[in-house]
């Protein structure tokens, strides 16, 4: 069978990530490159035999392709989605799926629509730990979830093209940027909270801080805190899931299970239930083969649906405006 053809748009940050995992994808092929630089484009592209683009319109109009990957700046994701799913494309866009709720219906309404496949890359819900955890929850082997603390702690984007990152309305702040990727995987996994109470600390200098708490079924509490500090802090994530048996923890990449480390590279932590292999740790690679196979199958990808990626963001908007907003006060 032929390699899928793809397209991608936008080899910055995330697209670059996107473009060197595309070498491990054996059914698959980047034939085009679009990204409104030039100079970068051909920089990451190097010798090898892929067309680049300044202008994605032109780029479908020439290329013969079957899948477009969008890594845009967040507050393009909407707008290129409907119509490259309008033009017939399988479309796999980077989180978040749109800015707001009403965007991201109006994206999802088109994915129904088409024939075509559409899946947002929500990476978390591929990573080998959480991966391992939504089994621990899902099979009840430590009984039911009482509490589970998740964190994403970071210094502020500084390395984005024209600063978008830092504009809100371009890439809807720690909220929808960054701390969407925790609750992301619990609203995968547990649903839509029951109730939601959030605090927003919005410093000075850019820092910028979201620690929200949710309540399911009555009596299990989850917190996810994402921040972006003003300081060279370096990248953490991280969780801690208590159940009525035990406990399983994810700090500093070692992941641990009622004090035994779980290694990660072990059969048990490599499948979940649609049999997608994460057996290493490159969240990355994993959604994209994932999607690929998909196309290649003939099938819908289940692990994220449109209405999942929709949900996501809808709770995102919901915590943005409970968010009860704490500033800081000038020292005298």
């Amino acid at each position: 069978m032929a390699k899928i053809r793809v397209g991608l748009i936008g080899i910055g940050g995330m697209g670059g990530c996107h473009f060197y995992n595309y070498d491990q994808v054996p059914n698959a092929e980047i034939v085009a490159v679009c990204d409104v630089r030039e100079d970068v484009a051909k920089e990451k592209v190097g010798d090898r035999n892929i067309n680049i683009y300044t202008d994605y319109n032109k780029m479908i109009r020439k290329e013969e392709l079957d899948m477009i990957d969008i890594c845009t700046p967040s507050f393009l994701h909407a707008d290129m989605a409907v119509k490259l799913l309008k033009k017939g494309y399988h479309v796999l866009c980077e989180k978040p799926m749109t800015l707001n709720a009403k965007d991201a219906k109006r994206v999802c309404v088109v994915a129904k629509q088409e024939e075509k496949n559409f899946m947002v890359a929500h990476v978390v819900r591929f990573m080998t730990p959480y991966a391992y955890l939504r089994n621990v929850i899902e099979s009840g082997e430590l009984g039911k979830l009482i509490r589970l603390d998740m964190k994403r702690i970071s210094a502020i984007p500084q390395w984005s093209w024209q600063d978008w990152m830092r504009d809100e309305k371009l890439s809807g702040g720690v909220v929808t940027d960054l701390s969407i990727h925790d609750f992301d995987f619990v609203q995968s996994v547990l649903g839509m909270p029951q109730k939601i109470e959030s605090y927003r600390y919005q410093m000075t200098n850019n820092n910028d801080t979201v620690v929200t708490n949710m309540i399911y079924d009555g009596d299990t509490l989850v917190s996810c805190e994402g921040t972006w500090y003003n300081t060279n802090i370096p990248f953490d994530a991280g969780f801690l899931a208590v159940f009525q048996n035990g406990y399983v923890e994810l700090s500093k990449g070692k992941l641990v299970k009622n004090g035994e480390e779980v290694q990660l590279n072990k059969a048990e932590c490599a499948q979940n239930d649609l049999g997608i292999n994460v057996g290493n740790d490159n969240g990355y690679l994993a959604e994209i083969q994932y999607f690929v196979d998909c196309i290649e199958k003939g099938k819908k990808p289940e692990l994220v649906t449109p209405d999942s990626s929709m949900q996501s963001v809808v709770l995102a908007d919901m915590i943005k405006k409970k968010a009860t907003i704490l500033k800081q006060k000038r020292k005298m």
